[in-house]
């Protein structure tokens, strides 16, 4: 039976009979609906747990440190990775890209926000130093994140003396020298050495964390009555830093720097709760506190593995050097949501299944009606095939039909589910736009199993309408 006539016959057959039909189809939307809405929100889920909260495309690499628990205190550890350790990790099959991280280990604060809070906040700063050639694609070109004080460095310029701010232009401050430092002031003033002219300073790039702006949106802003912050609108705000001092006062140092710092970008790269500055400064800033050989001296490596295939194997790796992968969380993350996704696709498929089952017995008592007109089709010349390609060929239009209506049932609940969480849920750490992806082969996937479900719930009937004999269904028998 060629094609096109296959088709009418099906789609008369199809309409004939389409309250059959239509109540055996509900158990596939349904089921349909459950898959495609579970497995797009599994997807959405991951998308924000692994691509933002916990990348799996990155490691980060730290030394490994035998640490000693006495009372409420942790002695160990100390270990540092230097430059020929980071070339062997460069070494590493999979790996794409290295980024040596320097923390800043003199104790500092920071100052400012008023701008954007209304008031100036002042804390003790976290801070780690960075690559700048690692995260161009973070920044604006108009805010570099750069050495300016490196005289290797393109930006650099010489110093240019001035007396207040308004001499150095918009992208300057007027301020010490690099590389002055001031003496506290709780120190004899007399002995200090005269302070040198000023002259016009860059402020420090500064990048932060992308988790900064989400706990601070989703929970300490309500704490404080402070406004929400839009990620764009903060970029390019300044603030005072102190190099050297420390609210702690044992921890504060003889001398401090006095510097000015700029936020120019967010980065995934950058350091979870504090901020990450080009690791020049990081370097001159350990060095003037500590030795020289803290220049080379790195607290930990970020790994980027663009398979995540290869993860395993360059973290086994990383064990021989003698390092290890620091725990993110991400393994656990990916392990529950695949749990999450693998629960749900399996009720899915009872559901579909179940369907199946009353499809097989709507298309056995549709076979039964039709007995006497399939045997007149055999009687005319239809073949085994035939009777098999139409009841078949029903299953699958039926299929098909059964797993758009259900892939636009999943469509709709995911688009209420979102639109009832960006008008009625208070925004939280990392609150997505949508909960829900719904890539192509999803979909292709939900209209397959819907005709395959059909199909095989229709197959033994079809198989039993194929083998009637024509001349025992005329005759009654």
């Amino acid at each position: 039976m060629r094609l096109n006539r296959l088709l009418r016959v099906v789609t008369a057959n199809l309409n004939r009979s389409r309250n059959h039909f239509l109540l055996a189809s509900v158990g596939i939307v349904v089921g349909i609906a459950t898959f495609a809405f579970f497995i797009s929100l599994g997807l959405g889920v991951r998308t924000v747990v692994l691509g933002k909260i916990f990348p799996l495309d990155q490691l980060e690499v730290v030394p490994k440190s035998l640490d000693l628990a006495v009372g409420p205190l942790s002695l160990g550890g100390g270990a540092v990775i230097d430059q020929a350790k980071v070339e062997e990790l460069e070494a590493i099959e999979g790996v794409e890209i290295v980024y040596p991280k320097m923390r800043l280990t003199v104790p500092s604060i920071a100052t400012g926000g008023k701008e954007v809070l209304g008031t100036d906040l002042r804390a003790e700063m976290v801070a780690d130093g960075i690559e700048p050639d690692l995260v161009k694609k973070d920044v604006d070109s108009d805010r570099p994140f750069v050495d300016f004080d490196d005289p290797q460095s393109p930006e650099y310029t010489a110093p240019q003396a001035c007396e207040e701010d308004a001499d150095c232009g918009e992208d300057r401050y007027c301020g010490m020298p690099a590389g002055y430092q001031e003496p506290r002031l709780n120190k004899d003033k007399e002995a200090a050495p005269k302070a040198p002219p000023k002259v016009c300073r860059h402020y420090i790039p500064v990048l932060a964390s992308e988790h900064v702006v989400e706990l601070y949106n989703g929970a300490l802003r309500r704490a404080h009555g402070f406004p929400k912050l839009n990620p764009d609108f903060v970029l390019g705000i300044k603030f005072d830093l102190k190099i050297g001092a420390s609210m702690v006062g044992a921890s504060a140092k003889d001398t401090i720097f006095r510097e000015k710092g700029m936020l120019v970008g967010f980065s995934r790269k950058a350091i979870t709760l504090g901020i990450t500055m080009p690791i020049g400064y990081a370097k001159r800033f350990n060095v003037a506190f500590g030795k020289p050989e803290d220049a080379q001296r790195f607290h930990s490596v970020i790994l980027m593995v663009p398979e995540k295939d290869d993860v395993a194997a360059v973290a086994l790796e990383v064990e021989e050097l003698n390092l290890e992968v620091a725990d993110t969380g991400a393994e656990q993350a990916a392990l529950l949501i695949a749990i999450f996704i693998a629960v749900f696709s399996l009720v899915s498929a009872v559901i579909v299944g179940i369907a199946a089952v009353n499809i097989m017995h709507v298309f056995f008592m549709l076979v039964y009606e039709r007995q006497h007109e399939i045997g007149i089709m055999r009687a005319v010349g239809a073949s085994r095939g035939d009777i098999t390609a139409i009841i078949l060929g029903e299953a699958a239009v039926l299929g098909v039909l059964a797993g758009l209506a259900g892939v636009l049932m999943a469509l709709g609940a995911a688009e209420l589910f979102d639109v009832v969480s960006t008008n009625y849920i208070p925004d939280f750490p990392y609150k997505p736009t949508s909960y829900f992806m719904f890539p192509w082969w999803l979909i292709a996937s939900s209209l397959g199993f819907s005709v395959a479900f059909c199909v095989f719930g229709a197959f033994l009937p079809a198989r039993r309408a194929a083998r009637m004999q024509p001349a025992m269904v005329l005759s009654g028998h």
